[in-house]
């Protein structure tokens, strides 16, 4: 019983303990990796800062994204036939997947 409840809180340490360890590292490591990341693509642009204005597309993407999307949502609901038929689907008997050899045991040990 001892030993069971030492296992139990030094497992519940552990745990606790590597959850507090990567909320500080994710905390403060990603504001750090995120200024870093900022900063290379401007210099792979070519820019020292990145412009902070909204960049808009031209009226013509915009125009194509939404009749695509028009056309997809159309698409979609197109109207179907509400007539719902039930065919009797035939069954061939087969010896292998019948229940009744399942179900009676013809074999007494």
């Amino acid at each position: 019983m001892q030993e069971g409840v030492i296992i139990l809180v030094v497992g519940l340490l552990i745990v606790f303990t590597s959850l507090l360890l990567l909320f500080v590292v994710f905390q403060f490591l990603a504001p750090f990796i995120l200024k870093t990341t900022i900063k290379r693509k401007g210099r792979k642009n070519g820019e020292g800062v990145e412009s902070s204005g909204p960049k808009y597309d031209s009226g013509e993407e915009m125009a194509a994204a939404a009749a695509a999307i028009y056309l997809f949502l159309e698409d979609a609901h197109d109207e179907e036939n509400t007539i719902i038929t039930i065919d009797k689907a035939s069954k061939n008997y087969s010896p292998w997947s019948s229940k009744i050899y399942v179900t009676h045991n013809l074999h007494h040990r």
